[in-house]
């Protein structure tokens, strides 16, 4: 993510301007959190990329699953964790230029850094991505690098859910990506098939789409 957009992004989180955020369970999650909970390779461990501080993280922790969530915005990450009130720790890690909030009881871990220095290198072993905030957040020219990056992620089997808007192609963020494109970024293998149409949206955020889907990703 270029200094500009990052910037931006931060200047939200302090603000506490965050029309996408949802208070509630991302119906996507309640219906079918199992798709993300076990795959041929591994079971109950979920990432979750620019996380900001979403319900569906200690929804899923509290299902027993192992989250690692990241988020560029320290506020954000200090929020979940207050708004909870879970206990946890920090750490810097060197590697990603950020840091390492981790909860005392080891069920969630959220990095603090750019998604962009993330990879299998860092955390490996997911049984599923609940992508709703960074893939359709990139702006077009960003999109290679962020799918780079999940595709250091993915294997065969995974269970990836993307949430996507439908608006115009020209505006955002969030950003409009087509089918085609997203398979096409996501490279040989990849199939999109639409999961659901979401019926509960913030109205700031439904003002300016026109709907908001959740697609399932297979990868072979």
């Amino acid at each position: 993510m270029d200094s500009e957009n990052l910037n931006e992004w931060l200047d939200l989180w302090e603000k506490k301007k965050a029309p996408w955020h949802l208070d509630f369970v991302h119906e996507a999650i309640e219906k079918h959190a199992e798709i993300l909970m076990t795959s041929p390779k591994a079971k109950n461990k979920i990432f979750v990329p620019l996380c900001g501080k979403t319900v569906d993280m200690k929804y899923l922790a509290d299902l027993g699953n192992e989250i690692v969530g990241l988020e560029a915005s320290e506020t954000a990450v200090k929020d979940f964790f207050t708004e909870h009130d879970i206990e946890y720790t920090t750490e810097d890690v060197p590697s990603v230029k950020g840091k390492l909030f981790r909860s005392n009881d080891q069920k969630i871990k959220i990095y603090c850094c750019d998604l962009f220095l993330f990879s299998a290198d860092i955390e490996s072993g997911f049984s599923g991505i609940w992508d709703r905030g960074s893939y359709e957040a990139m702006e077009p020219k960003h999109r290679d690098e962020c799918a780079r990056v999940m595709k250091t992620l993915v294997y065969p089997g995974i269970g990836y859910l993307l949430e996507m808007p439908d608006r115009e192609l020209d505006k955002g963020p969030p950003f409009c990506v087509p089918v085609d494109v997203v398979e096409s970024n996501f490279g040989p293998g990849c199939k999109v098939v639409k999961l659901l149409e979401v019926t509960k949206t913030p109205p700031d955020f439904l003002a300016i789409v026109k709907a908001v889907n959740v697609f399932r990703l297979h990868f072979q």
